[in-house]
């Protein structure tokens, strides 16, 4: 069996059915890359340990799954692949993708569609976008973290938590974002990659000077 395929069984306790759905997401996520350019070619024969389980590492880090929302979402990282494990788990909640590439979206609809998956897709910047709720954000490879919370914050100061993957430049951003904003962070190292973490953020405020 598959490493990548046997982490989702033991980790997630993932169906046949839900392996078939990674397994269609794979394919059209090639298929597509041609000529959308959304993901690195040199990775396009490791999908299932580089973009899969990077984004699936986050999925446990969820408190409270009734609204997700995935900002840049571009391939569908995380935001699709947290959907299919909520699915799995038979989890209702809304997940929202937003991203402003009209040609992504028109790929995370179709994709969803062959998937069968219940998600809201938001064309539009991130700036456009009315928060309504408390929601968890997440994202992977978007902005840099000052410049994220720079635009949540000012859309809805009341963002209960931010799940961020992010690459080696992570403390710099943390203390970069530290200058301007006061939060509470947890650091998790990823499982895909030594350089790599993700940060959960919360109780974010804008720092006294």
């Amino acid at each position: 069996m598959n490493n990548d395929i046997e982490f989702f069984i033991k980790k997630f306790n993932v169906s046949r059915e839900t392996i078939e759905k990674l397994n269609i997401y794979n394919d059209f996520l090639l298929e597509n890359n041609k000529l959308l350019n959304l993901i690195g070619k040199t990775t396009e024969k490791h999908v299932f340990s580089r973009h899969f389980k990077d984004s699936a590492q986050i999925y446990n880090l969820i408190d409270d799954k009734s609204e997700i929302i995935d900002i840049g979402s571009g391939a569908g990282f995380p935001g699709i692949i947290i959907k299919i494990l909520m699915v799995n788990d038979k989890i209702e909640g809304n997940v929202v993708l937003i991203d402003k590439s009209p040609k992504k979206c028109k790929f995370l609809q179709d994709l969803s569609n062959k998937l069968s998956l219940i998600l809201k897709i938001e064309n539009l910047r991130l700036e456009d976008y009315k928060f309504n709720k408390i929601s968890t954000v997440v994202s992977r490879a978007f902005k840099k973290t000052v410049e994220t919370i720079d635009i949540l914050f000012k859309n809805n100061e009341k963002i209960r938590n931010i799940i961020l993957i992010k690459g080696k430049t992570y403390q710099q951003e943390l203390d970069d974002a530290k200058k301007k904003y006061t939060f509470h962070v947890e650091k998790f190292r990823s499982i895909t990659s030594d350089e790599s973490y993700i940060l959960k953020i919360s109780n974010i405020k804008l720092a006294t000077t």
